[in-house]
């Protein structure tokens, strides 16, 4: 519980352009080799991130699948903005806590634009390490309204 606080305190105690570079940091360790440099996906093989996950930000349950298809990955066929994939996006659970948060506040932030209290929290995260899914249970919950 003790790790949970100081992670925490560590995201609080980031400034947000630090918070950023980390967020950029870790998606081009792990997400830019299908995502691309900024995010405008790969045609046929990984959709693009850039510009489509704004709407999906707005609402809890969407901050909440994003936090879960980061920590579980996702496996089935999907079209996003209007372009049809069918692969497999492995999960990241190994990444730090603070490390999800920070990918994500920099794919919605840099990104979508989205604001900041629109992005995932490290709330969104522990439940999604929780709530263990399997990528194609990931996949379902995407469809959920």
């Amino acid at each position: 519980m003790r790790s949970l606080w100081m992670a925490a305190l560590a995201l609080l105690a980031m400034a947000p352009a630090a918070a950023q570079d980390a967020g950029a940091a870790v998606f081009n360790a792990n997400c830019v080799v299908c995502h691309q440099s900024r995010g405008e996906g790969a045609p046929g093989f990984a959709p693009r991130l850039a510009g489509t996950l704004a709407e999906r930000a707005r609402t809890e349950s969407g901050r909440r699948y994003l936090a879960q298809l980061v920590v579980s990955g996702m496996m089935g066929p999907i079209t996003s903005a209007g372009e049809k994939f069918n692969d497999a996006m492995p999960g990241f659970a190994a990444l730090r806590d603070e490390d999800v948060v920070a990918v994500l506040g920099y794919v919605l932030g840099d990104l979508n634009a989205v604001p900041g209290e629109s992005r995932v929290t490290l709330d969104d995260v522990l439940l999604a390490r929780r709530r263990v899914m399997s990528p194609s249970e990931v996949r379902r919950l995407r469809e959920r309204p």
